[in-house]
């Protein structure tokens, strides 16, 4: 009930200040959306019903738009900045039609529509360039950054947030300096430089303390963990992820919410505490499934191909109105030539209408006989995966408990049960690659460190920009080999105590390096028997590509780039 009357309060004081023009009414609805998301949705409903000028409907579809997106519904975000720019396509409107753009933008962003959300900020750049707005030309640059960011250009996003934080230093604007130091500390943390990323991720988390912007410390404090992260200070991270999930709860923000669940419950599990790894395992994966969808990205994709049409049909229709005088004097000749094509085109039109309808028809056709092969490839793959489980799996269960049965306290009992073990969990693996077409980066990883669990010198490491992202079960298995293939050779041949996996991907590649600290080789004498020309032919079979370096007593890098395109 308070609650209803204090939006009832602010809506009033709103239109009182609207139909005054006063600016101060706006920024007062911006305050709402960063601390009150669902509030700020039913307030600019409210206002919308109203009667306002274009640039004010402008103004308020875009900030119902960052509402929406706050809230994690994407396609309503998409739908209101439509809109907004379509109320702010006027000459005195640049500015808000810039901001409009810069939130637009961001939502590509969170989309990974690199290449529309670098266009967009390029054009929002160009509006502030043009009005020498410093203070929004630095919010643009930030902004653009984390898209270079993302894309892994970390020189590109270094440079773009350093302009920002000059021209927010020349400005004396505190709360874009913080944002500045944020972005420098998460692109130097991307380039393993910590010490760099720790001095601006504290210089930013203490101003937004200083400025109390919730959104801002909710953020940091999760960048922030980050690092700790990254140095195995785990009770630190743990500790600002956890106040950082405290104001995302507070701000109704999910998105942020979901990414800090993953982040304690991949903490939780490197510590060995699977119990709590699970609890907010199970938190991530809820909220995962209704926040982001590629569904969510089509739509957002078609609105803005709906917007881009409809901008095109307006100045088609202004030079249409231009040349209107022009057109009158050939109006008679035009209606004869109209009236032929229109025949012509009758008659054309019905034998394309035919050509159509009988190429769908055959494209049904292929796509039916497409199907039918898929259906029985994967019911190849699932006869064939039950064979290896029902028949050769359970004769190596009956063996190997047969062997247990001896109970002889023998060398070579004991390692005729251990190979045993072992070719039971490597029937497993196979099982599981055969029975699924197509499996997550995050999966196999997974099944990556379950096998070397009981190996206390190997570690693998990885930092994922897209858990989610599917390979092939070809490429999977290979992989997996080259890996067991390169690991196999450090521990027979290289004398190392310690060996390190390095996993990572982006959109195009996955890369992974094996690196040993014993006692290397001279590249002229690497004996051919090592392996490497089985790993050099599997790769080049998905197409990869294999590097390695090593030095007599400095250890052995290997490392493989595999192209997922």
């Amino acid at each position: 009930m308070l609650r209803h009357s204090l939006l009832v309060f602010f809506l009033l004081c709103f239109l009182h200040l609207a139909s005054q023009n006063n600016d101060s009414a706006i920024e007062r609805l911006s305050h709402l959306v960063r601390s009150d998301s669902d509030s700020a949705i039913i307030v600019t409903e409210a206002l919308l019903q109203g009667n306002l000028k274009n640039i004010q409907k402008g103004i308020v579809f875009r900030i119902r738009g960052q509402a929406f997106y706050i809230s994690g519904k994407l396609e309503k975000a998409g739908e209101n900045f439509i809109e907004s720019i379509k109320y702010l396509n006027e000459p005195n409107s640049g500015i808000e039609k810039g901001l409009t753009l810069i939130e637009q933008a961001k939502l590509f962003r969170k989309l990974k529509m690199f290449n529309d959300a670098i266009s967009t900020y390029e054009s929002a750049y160009n509006i502030f360039l043009s009005k020498n707005d410093k203070n929004n030309l630095a919010t643009v640059l930030n902004e653009w950054g984390v898209v270079y960011e993302m894309m892994g250009d970390y020189n590109k996003a270094i440079d773009h947030y350093t302009r920002s934080l000059n021209l927010k230093t020349e400005l004396n604007d505190s709360i874009g300096i913080a944002y500045s130091y944020s972005f420098l500390s998460n692109v130097y943390f991307l380039a393993d430089d910590l010490k760099t990323a720790e001095k601006f991720g504290y210089k930013s988390f203490l101003l937004f303390k200083e400025l109390k912007d919730p959104i801002g410390i909710a953020f940091q404090s999760s960048d922030f963990a980050m690092i700790f992260e990254k140095q195995k200070k785990y009770e630190a991270a743990i500790k600002y992820l956890q106040l950082s999930d405290s104001l995302a709860e507070a701000l109704n923000y999910p998105d942020l919410k979901a990414h800090n669940y993953k982040r304690i419950a991949d903490i939780y599990a490197n510590q060995n505490d699977y119990k709590k790894a699970f609890f907010y395992r199970l938190k991530y994966g809820d909220l995962k499934d209704s926040i982001f969808s590629t569904a969510s990205q089509k739509a957002i994709a078609e609105l803005n191909v709906q917007y881009k049409t409809a901008e095109k049909d307006r100045n088609i229709l202004l030079q249409k109105n231009d040349l209107s005088k022009q057109r009158l004097y050939l109006t008679v000749v035009l209606a004869l030539l109209i009236i032929t094509s229109v025949l012509i085109i009758f008659v054309y039109r019905n034998k394309r209408i035919k050509e159509r309808s009988l190429k769908k028809e055959a494209e049904l056709q292929a796509e039916l006989l497409k199907m039918e092969a898929e259906n029985s490839l994967q019911q190849d793959r699932l006869r064939i995966s039950r064979d290896l489980h029902d028949n050769i799996g359970s004769y190596l269960t009956y063996l190997k408990f047969n062997i247990e049965e001896i109970g002889m306290n023998n060398e070579k009992i004991n390692s005729l049960n251990e190979i045993t073990s072992e070719t039971i969990s490597e029937l497993r693996r196979t099982v599981w690659l055969i029975n699924k077409p197509e499996v997550s980066v995050e999966e196999w990883v997974v099944k990556l460190k379950d096998h070397y669990r009981k190996l206390d010198i190997i570690l693998v490491k990885y930092h994922l920009l897209d858990p989610g992202q599917n390979i092939s079960a070809v490429v999977a298995t290979a992989v997996f080999r080259v890996v067991q293939e390169a690991v196999n050779n450090a521990l027979k041949h290289s004398g190392a105590d310690a060996i390190i996996i390095s996993i990572k991907n982006d959109d195009k590649y996955l890369k992974i390096e094996i690196a040993d600290n014993g006692k290397g080789f001279t590249i002229n004498d690497v004996n051919p028997g090592n392996g490497l020309g089985n790993m050099k032919q599997r790769l080049d079979e998905i197409n990869g590509n294999l590097e390695f370096t090593s030095e007599l007593n400095s250890g052995t890098r290997i490392k493989l780039n595999i192209s997922l395109n």
